[in-house]
């Protein structure tokens, strides 16, 4: 029995944990006596990282993601009751066994995928991302990448922008700050239950309690006011932990003696219940939800009946059966090292044939299953199952080392980087990705009311055109500033960056203020300045973030009407005021990275180019509204870009000599300069009045 009661600590300390449990451990039967392998536990890290890879894999389980909350119960569950073992028997807790165990079990494998990644990067990916990635390695290694994507704006469900094969790893870094402060926290309590004479696992339990109580409502706040902070941080999700801490402290088995239900019956409840609430959560949670708040009570309520239910001593119900599935149990066992490198895998192949087709992420999360039986084989076992490795010195020197290793990978990545960005094509591809500076007026006037307004073009022309909009009329200045030079035109600029010149309320960075004064202020200046012609141009890509006058967030439908009603304000104003008014239509959003793309070490394989439905939809309804107002008010329209860079199938990007775009939707100052003799056309008809449907 000895031998037996080992190796079922061994499995549980080992193969059982899973991608945001690497530290989980033995846990104790339902009746607390030994440390036997929890089988349902295993099956439902198999549940939770399979959600998560066929999330990822783009198959149809919308709230898949919700995967990692389930992780995180299970890790304070398995974690938590170590702790407590710990506390009863000795009164105290080994820190530094504690963190030597962390070390041991999660490292090296994360080491092998950090480096291996960094280093298929290089073989894949464009020369301007390496040295971002290998800053994302390194966070990743020292487990703050979840403190390092939020303030690098990195949305955790952007699809428009080529995602970091690191971004995943957030979740670790998560992780393994509870575990650094988690413990901590347990000896403070156990010090204050000692000085205050009240049983420790009381004092744990309000801990617990208290910690589940704070944290959800720190959740709940921070995901309303700072959503891309709140789903990376520890502080919003630590009621995660806690509320299985909680979970961990009670007495299962006399409750269920206590209750009027009986035992099994009473397991099988809770374990339908669980079940119940993970299917709502990976079926109904989207990625539009606000997330974590309180709807990641979904998951985690989930998780947390299947524990409890799992923690009654006694036979085991249809639950058990189904996650004591033979194939659920090999998943659980690799679960580790196949979240590590599922998404690696998915990124680099889709960027490496230009493809996301669902099939080929299937494919690369199959093959990132059989690497992860690999490490989990060679890597993980023989590492923590070594005799060497059971002292802490030498697990912290072999630690050290894989760390000098990683981190000499990720310094030669960069100084890589610095001398290949030096070197043609990929100099010209970093100028014209470089944001330009704020453009120089070459005078500026205000307006009767004080407005004040940036002149450019010729200052002594007698005709005055107004150029109003957001960042897609700044993308336009310097063509729109050579071209009035030449036609003897003053132009007048006014725009703002993330503001569409049509009055509707849109999300914006605290700091920068609402766009309502900058729209209001616009109207005034048309008012005031009466200019001959007004050229409006602006982004179509706002219908995600348009609100109410109270914050919150306007439903699609809701968007396509203030969008509609907006525009409609817009040019009734602009036509009763200015005789002409030219709309200039909306550039395409690319689904890649063009300067990335155009620059990858693969360039015979997939395109760079959009299709030409693709672009005609890329901004979805808000382009068919606009041009209906346009129609409505008879407002001259000019395509921009449209005429040069698509055919009748196809959008491109440029090449890598003369790029279009500095970004997914911005243009190259490059690229605007040589449309001036086309801007310039069409700002003469406008002055003239024309009366057709297109300028230029």
């Amino acid at each position: 029995m000895a031998q037996a009661t080992t190796n079922a600590v061994d499995r549980t300390t080992g193969p059982s944990t899973g991608p945001h449990s690497p530290g989980a451990d033995a846990v104790p039967t339902p009746s607390g006596s030994g440390h036997a392998f929890r089988t349902d536990i295993n099956g439902l890290r198999a549940v939770a990282v399979l959600a998560v890879v066929v999330y990822h894999a783009g198959i149809a389980i919308p709230g898949g993601f919700t995967g990692v909350d389930v992780f995180y119960v299970i890790s304070g569950y398995l974690i938590s009751s170590l702790l407590l073992r710990e506390v009863d028997r000795a009164g105290s807790v080994d820190l530094v066994e504690f963190w030597t165990r962390r070390m041991r079990r999660l490292v090296p494998a994360l080491a092998l995928v950090v480096t291996v990644t960094l280093l298929a990067s290089v073989l894949v990916l464009s020369p301007l991302v390496w040295g971002r990635l290998a800053w994302h390695g390194a966070s990743a290694m020292l487990f703050v990448s979840n403190l390092l994507f939020p303030y690098q704006g990195q949305d955790y469900f952007s699809d428009s922008v080529t995602p970091s094969p690191y971004l995943h790893t957030w979740s670790l870094g998560i992780e393994e700050q509870f575990y650094v402060f988690w413990p901590l926290l347990v000896l403070l309590a156990v010090a204050v239950a000692r000085r205050t004479r009240v049983p420790a696992r009381r004092m744990l339990q309000a801990l617990f309690a208290g910690t589940f109580v704070v944290s959800l409502a720190t959740s709940v706040w921070l995901t309303a006011t700072a959503p891309d902070w709140a789903f990376y941080v520890l502080p919003t999700r630590a009621w995660e932990f806690a509320g299985a801490a909680l979970v961990a402290t009670l007495p299962w088995g006399r409750l269920a003696e206590q209750s009027r239900v009986r035992p099994r019956l009473l397991r099988a409840l809770l374990g339908t219940a669980g079940f119940v609430l993970l299917a709502l959560s990976f079926a109904l949670v989207r990625e539009t939800d606000p997330f974590p708040g309180s709807i990641a009570l979904l998951p985690v309520g989930g998780a947390l009946l299947v524990l409890a239910a799992g923690s009654i001593p006694t036979s085991g119900t249809w639950v058990d059966r189904v996650l004591g599935l033979p194939v659920l149990q090999r998943i659980g066992d690799v679960s580790y090292s196949w979240y590590l490198w599922h998404w690696p895998f998915v990124v680099l192949t889709t960027a490496a044939v230009q493809n996301d087709a669902i099939w080929i992420k299937v494919l690369a999360t199959l093959a990132a299953l059989g690497a992860a039986v690999a490490t989990y084989r060679w890597v993980e076992n023989p590492v923590r199952f070594s005799g060497a490795m059971r002292s802490w010195r030498r697990t912290a020197a072999i630690t050290v080392a894989i760390g000098l290793t990683v981190g000499a990978v990720t310094v030669g990545t960069r100084v890589a980087t610095g001398a290949v960005l030096q070197r043609e094509p990929f100099a010209t591809a970093v100028e014209a990705g470089t944001e330009p500076e704020p453009y120089e007026c070459a005078e500026t006037t205000e307006t009767t009311s004080g407005i004040e307004v940036c002149l450019l073009g010729d200052l002594s022309g007698d005709t005055t055109v107004l150029l109003l909009g957001d960042s897609h009329a700044m993308h336009w200045i310097p063509a729109f500033d050579a071209a009035a030079r030449d036609a003897g035109l003053r132009l007048a600029v006014r725009w703002r960056h993330g503001c569409p010149a049509a009055p509707v309320d849109v999300e914006q960075p605290a700091e920068r203020g609402p766009c309502t004064d900058f729209q209001d202020e616009s109207l005034r200046t048309v008012d005031e300045l009466r200019p001959d012609a007004v050229v409006v141009s602006q982004a179509q890509i706002y219908a995600d973030r348009m609100q109410h006058a109270d914050g919150t967030r306007m439903t699609d439908g809701e968007a396509r009407g203030a969008w509609a009603s907006a525009n409609d304000e817009l040019f009734a104003h602009l036509t009763a005021v200015t005789p002409t008014v030219v709309a200039v239509k909306d550039n395409p959003q690319l689904d890649v990275d063009p300067l990335e793309c155009l620059t990858r070490p693969l360039p015979g394989i997939g395109d760079c180019s959009m299709s030409r439905a693709d672009a005609e939809a890329s901004n979805g309804d808000l382009p068919r509204i606009s041009a209906e107002i346009w129609t409505k008010y008879g407002v001259p329209t000019w395509d921009g870009v449209w005429s040069e860079t698509c055919d009748a199938q196809n959008c491109g990007v440029g090449d890598t000599e003369h790029p279009v775009y500095r970004d997914f939707h911005h243009l190259s100052v490059e690229y605007v300069l040589t449309r001036v003799p086309s801007v310039e056309q069409m700002l003469q008809a406008a002055v003239r009045s024309t009366s057709t449907s297109d300028i230029g």
